[in-house]
C-alpha cells in the first residue's frame, strides 16, 4: 500500500513537471495534471494540497535529490582539485540529466511557490550548508582552498555552469554541456584554489 501510495505520487509530479513546463505554472491546471497522471482530483489535493504544493513538492524534493549528490561528491574526493572539479561536473550533469526539473527549480518561481518553499527550503539549505561548510574546512585552513564568505565561494565554484547551463536550457548554445565541462571545472579550481594547494 506505501508502495503504491509512492508510486502515485511520483506520478502526480511528472505530470505536474510536464504540464508546468508544457503550459507555465499560471496556466497549468490541476485538471491537467489529473488528465496526464490518471489520479484523481481527491488524489492530488490529498497528496499535495493544491497546486502550489505540487510546484513546492517538486522544487524542494528536486533541489534535496541535487544536493544529496553534491555532498556525496564532496564527500568522496581526496582533495581540494578533485572536490571542485567533481561538484562543476555534478552539477552539469544533473541539469543534463534532469532538463525538465532543471529549468524548472532554475526558472523564476512565482509568489505563490516562494510561500509553500519558504520553510522546507530553509531547513533543507540550513543542513546542506552546514555539512558543506564542513567538509570544506579543512582545505580551507589548510589555505588549499581559497576561504570566502560561503555566498560568494558558491558563486564562484557554480556561477559560471549556472550561467552556461541556463542558456543550454533555452537552446542557447552551442556547445554539448560534456564539451564545456573540463573548461567550466578549470576555471572553478583555478579561482578557489589557494597559495597552499
Amino acid at each position: 500500500m506505501v508502495a503504491e501510495a509512492s508510486a502515485r505520487r511520483s506520478e502526480i509530479l511528472k505530470a505536474a513537471l510536464a504540464a508546468f513546463g508544457e503550459r507555465g505554472f499560471a496556466a497549468a491546471t490541476i485538471d491537467d495534471v489529473r488528465r496526464a497522471s490518471g489520479a484523481s482530483t481527491g488524489s492530488i489535493y490529498h497528496h499535495f494540497g493544491g497546486k502550489e504544493g505540487l510546484a513546492a513538492a517538486l522544487y524542494v524534493e528536486g533541489l534535496g535529490d541535487y544536493q544529496r549528490e553534491f555532498v556525496r561528491r564532496l564527500r568522496a574526493a581526496r582533495d581540494p582539485e578533485g572536490a571542485i572539479k567533481a561538484l562543476v561536473r555534478h552539477h552539469l550533469r544533473w541539469v543534463e540529466g534532469n532538463p525538465e526539473l532543471a529549468g524548472f527549480i532554475l526558472g523564476r518561481r512565482e509568489t505563490e511557490v516562494l510561500a509553500a518553499t519558504d520553510e522546507p527550503m530553509r531547513e533543507l539549505n540550513r543542513a546542506f550548508l552546514a555539512e558543506v561548510t564542513e567538509l570544506l574546512e579543512p582545505w580551507l585552513a589548510c589555505g588549499a582552498l581559497k576561504r570566502l564568505p560561503l555566498d560568494v565561494f558558491d558563486a564562484v565554484l557554480l556561477g559560471p555552469c549556472h550561467e552556461f547551463t541556463r542558456h543550454w536550457l533555452a537552446g542557447r548554445t552551442k556547445t554539448p554541456i560534456r564539451s564545456a565541462e573540463r573548461s567550466l571545472a578549470e576555471a572553478a579550481w583555478q579561482a578557489l584554489r589557494g597559495e597552499g594547494a
